[in-house]
């Protein structure tokens, strides 16, 4: 078997024109197509036997007898490593994906944003996570009555990341009273209290006289803070529906169980979980998982791309696109990279 470093230029060469085509076309390629289609100065039969020896190297599949070839996964992660051109977006493009610094200044307004435009750019399903903050300490909250009985709570991490729930009390409460616990709340955390000395020092010792009286409701408050800074970040997804338009999936057999798999937010954390080590420090990462290369046997007729994010230097998740294994490397991992680029502008100017 050839080894992957001992390709000839001739094999080499090959190998990326039939990868294009196929990426192009979607049918597998014989040695006269490849002739018409490509600019080789080889006879049909010399290029036959040199598929003969990229089949045998694991790099092209022929999937039934009288048909021809197709890139292996293998085939595909030799052109992403070894043969792929840089994409440069279009100017075009590129006005598309500055849509997002027109976006909303909630980090969730903007990340979805920023799924639909590479969503629409790539015409693939893109998915992004949430920022990793249970880690950041809560600097400040705010809680905003909606009835007597609920309100907003939004909370500001350090590195001026918003988050918000809403939260349902146990009796009423006015304004004034609201305005009272929230001024007291937040002296705590400008104190550098952590939340589990603040929750314990409310359920253990005497509060302020005047506080005292709201002690279940700033129970229940604490214990929503606490919850919301230990949830799963989420996970934002567009675009599952260009996933039937490719031909690999038109038949419900192929494509339900990607689907089903990417209605599990486990299963996408699990797989942002898996690039996270390899590709959070530096900005230039783009790192992709390759059919047989995914964990989840669902995906296993797919490819997964995703680089960080960042607020300043800081990688704070991950941003990705999900789509069938004859994708278009080239431009998916380009423009995502446009959009992460741009994404991380964005977030840097809103909460650096």
């Amino acid at each position: 078997m050839i080894s992957d470093y001992q390709l000839s230029e001739r094999k080499r060469s090959l190998l990326n024109a039939i990868i294009k085509d196929y990426i192009t076309h979607g049918e597998p390629l014989g040695s006269r197509t490849l002739c018409k289609r490509h600019d080789f100065k080889l006879s049909p039969a010399t290029i036959r036997n040199e598929m003969a020896e990229l089949e045998d190297a694991g790099l092209l599949v022929q999937p039934h007898t009288s048909a021809g070839r197709v890139p292996s996964d293998k085939g595909y992660r030799f052109f992403v490593d070894h043969l792929m051109e840089s994409y440069i977006p279009t100017l075009e493009e590129k006005q598309f994906v500055r849509r997002l610094e027109q976006t909303s200044k909630a980090i969730d307004a903007v990340l979805f944003q920023a799924i639909r435009i590479l969503s629409d750019a790539t015409q693939a399903i893109a998915v992004a996570e949430t920022p990793h903050i249970r880690a950041n300490p809560v600097q400040t909250l705010n809680l905003m009555a909606v009835d007597e009985e609920s309100m907003v709570l939004s909370l500001t991490y350090s590195g001026n990341i918003r988050r918000q729930s809403l939260i349902r009390l146990s009796q009423p409460i006015y304004s004034e009273i609201l305005s009272l616990l929230t001024n007291y709340l937040n002296e705590q955390l400008h104190d550098n209290v952590s939340l589990d000395e603040l929750f314990h020092r409310i359920v253990t010792c005497p509060l302020e006289r005047e506080i005292q009286y709201y002690k279940s409701i700033i129970l229940d408050m604490v214990s929503e803070i606490y919850a919301q800074t230990q949830r799963e970040e989420k996970i934002y997804m567009s675009g599952t529906s260009h996933l039937l338009k490719e031909p690999e999936f038109h038949t419900t057999e192929n494509a339900y169980p990607i689907l089903q798999f990417l209605e599990q937010d486990q299963f996408v954390h699990q797989l942002f979980k898996r690039l996270n080590g390899t590709v959070q420090t530096q900005r230039s990462d783009v790192y992709c998982l390759i059919g047989y290369e995914n964990y989840y046997q669902e995906l296993k007729n797919c490819s997964f791309v995703a680089t960080p994010y960042f607020i300043d230097t800081k990688a704070i998740g991950m941003i990705g696109i999900l789509g069938p294994t004859r994708m278009d490397y080239p431009k998916v991992m380009g423009l995502l990279q446009t959009v992460a680029n741009n994404l991380t502008q964005t977030l840097t100017r809103l909460f650096s």
